[in-house]
């Protein structure tokens, strides 16, 4: 289980903490402006500020965020995965809260994100697109499949009920953050927030939130080349958070499988006293090969895992 991060509960201790609302930017000059008006005209009991980390605007973004005196980092590698961490890197809140610069998301919903953790009934909030209205043509169909298929992917490896994994609108105190083994260096960084807080015992909590449409300039995500990099991800994280139950997916599929050929194999020695269908012999042979093969695989790389989690656990205890 996660440590537990205890959040300042009286109204006095509250009022002092802190949130970044940290924004990726690239070329994202037609709405910055408007995202950065709603944070100065926020009235919540604790300071609220924005943080930008620009990916190498060529428009008016920068000198838009020069003018509204905002904190400005330029990032040093590509990739919004990279912008997040660089970001908390360089962020001193108690709280830091993700939103997309291209003015799909609304800082109208802060206050809803903000408030489990306040009170202590979360500790990652995710703003879900799924659970509320959302603007026509704001999520494309392929996107919509892909988001599902990825959500149900999650809940059967880690038996949790998540309906968004790839929002890119979320909060958690900076501590739960740090605790993370990110690796996604583009828009996956998402799917894998979601999974390692999952599998790190963290209580993740999904709040309606309003979707519109992307102003400004064209979307920056490929349904395809970005659906094959969050799901390569995915499958790679799923393989070291749950390896028995990945592998014998793949263990119980070869089995099934071969149940065919050998079947057949059987009832022709039965009926004929001999065995004459060689290739469903090797078939049968190498799927059942196959099957004890994923599951070797699967139990070794559970000890594996458990051995790792008991390791961090005890470097834990002792710092």
């Amino acid at each position: 289980m996660a440590e537990k991060i205890e959040p300042k509960s009286s109204e006095g201790l509250i009022s002092e903490l802190q949130v970044d609302i940290v924004i990726p930017t690239l070329n994202e000059g037609m709405t910055i402006d408007d995202i950065l008006q709603d944070i100065s005209n926020l009235k919540l009991p604790i300071e609220v500020s924005a943080l930008v980390i620009d990916g190498g605007s060529l428009d008016n973004t920068l000198e838009i965020c020069k003018k509204a005196n905002v904190r400005v980092i330029r990032q040093r590698s590509r990739g919004k995965g990279t912008a997040i961490r660089e970001a908390v890197e360089y962020s001193n809140a108690d709280i830091i809260v993700f939103i997309d610069g291209d003015g799909t998301y609304s800082i109208a919903d802060l206050e809803m994100l903000l408030e489990p953790l306040l009170t202590d009934s979360a500790d990652m909030v995710v703003g879900s697109r799924v659970k509320t209205k959302r603007e026509k043509g704001s999520i494309s169909f392929l996107n919509n499949i892909g988001n599902k298929l990825f959500n149900k992917t999650i809940n059967f490896s880690l038996g949790s009920g998540v309906a968004d994994s790839l929002s890119g609108y979320r909060a958690f105190y900076r501590k739960t953050f740090m605790e993370f083994v990110l690796f996604s260096n583009s828009f996956e960084i998402e799917v894998e927030m979601t999974v390692e807080a999952l599998a790190k015992g963290y209580r993740v909590l999904e709040v309606p939130i309003s979707y519109g449409r992307r102003h400004g300039t064209n979307t920056k995500l490929s349904s395809l080349d970005d659906g094959i990099k969050i799901g390569r991800t995915l499958l790679f994280i799923l393989m070291n958070v749950n390896p028995l139950k990945f592998f014998g997916i793949f263990s119980l599929g070869f089995f099934v499988v071969g149940l065919y050929p050998g079947i057949l194999v059987i009832v022709e020695k039965i009926s004929t006293g001999q065995i004459i269908s060689l290739p469903a012999v090797v078939l049968a042979a190498l799927l059942f090969i196959s099957s004890a093969i994923c599951m070797v695989i699967g139990i070794l790389s559970e000890l594996v895992v458990t051995s790792r989690r008991r390791l961090e656990a005890m470097i834990k205890r002792t710092h």
